[in-house]
């Protein structure tokens, strides 16, 4: 499929559209936010606990703190965390799905008893029992714990697709042909389940927004940066949902779940039209 049929194929599908416009207003938030209101979302200068108004758009905390300026940096900062949970992840279940998938015998065995080991593990509580051993916390940490704990099950899928695809024609054309298995895997197998590989990387940045989430409202989030969890987790600490503070938890949770439908949206959308099974066009 060219290149003008795909986009036009796909901008005509309204899941798209929705999702693509939700998520970029959500990222120039993160993005363009911070330059245009450009407020210090860790300062105590405003009043303590006051609704929102012309100067506080989304009102103050207990602390007196812009809770405007903390929903902009704290969309950057889980979108930071999203991106960077997803790269570790899908890259190391690539590299042991892949290696896994393509060789047999010993070496296959060795990585697929490492992945059910790990898999076995619930990688939320992993993540919590080693986040608690650091009484410093960066973005970078927290999204290295989240992605290193949930590569297991994409490992899987990835290791399943290529044994799958190996047997296939145009494989034995390219052994044929003198290809090694990094040539084979990268031009040959993973074109033919970029889809998959797109999907499983959205599911992942979602994985990352909703992990940092978990962890910060227990307490173990970024210790020194301003997160979308981290705001929930003031909230919930200062009791904000008793006492009727919608102003404090209903904006980062709103804009949380509209990271992750938007995401989901795109990605199923991206999967009907390269997936030739989904596509109804």
């Amino acid at each position: 499929m060219g290149g003008r049929l795909y986009l036009r194929l796909l901008f005509r599908k309204g899941r798209f559209l929705l999702g693509f416009a939700v998520f970029i207003v959500i990222l120039m938030i993160g993005l363009v936010g911070p330059i245009i209101y450009t407020k210090d979302p860790t300062s105590f200068d405003g009043p303590t606990e006051s609704p929102p108004s012309l100067e506080y758009p989304l009102g103050t905390d207990t602390f007196g703190r812009d809770l405007m300026a903390q929903l902009i940096h704290g969309v950057r900062t889980s979108l930071y965390i999203g991106v960077i949970t997803a790269l570790i992840a899908t890259s190391a279940g690539s590299l042991v799905g892949a290696v896994a998938g393509i060789k047999s015998g010993v070496i296959d065995e060795a990585l697929t008893s490492v992945t059910n080991i790990v898999l076995s593990i619930p990688s939320v509580l992993l993540a919590i029992l080693v986040a608690s051993y650091f009484k410093v916390r960066s973005i970078e940490l927290v999204a290295f714990l989240l992605g290193i704990t949930s590569w297991p099950w994409y490992a899987r899928a990835i290791r399943a697709q290529i044994k799958s695809l190996r047997e296939r024609d145009f494989v034995y054309l390219s052994r044929m042909a003198g290809y090694s298995d990094l040539k084979l895997v990268v031009e040959d197998i993973f074109p033919n389940i970029a889809s998959y590989m797109l999907m499983a990387f959205v599911s992942y940045v979602n994985t990352g927004v909703v992990g940092e989430a978990a962890l910060s409202i227990l307490g173990l989030g970024p210790s020194r940066s301003v997160s979308l969890g981290i705001i929930l987790y003031w909230a919930a600490s200062r009791e904000a949902f008793r006492r009727g503070q919608w102003w404090w938890f209903i904006p980062p949770g709103v804009t949380i779940v509209g990271i992750i439908s938007s995401l989901y949206a795109i990605a199923t959308a991206v999967d009907e039209i390269l997936n030739p099974k989904l596509r109804k066009e």
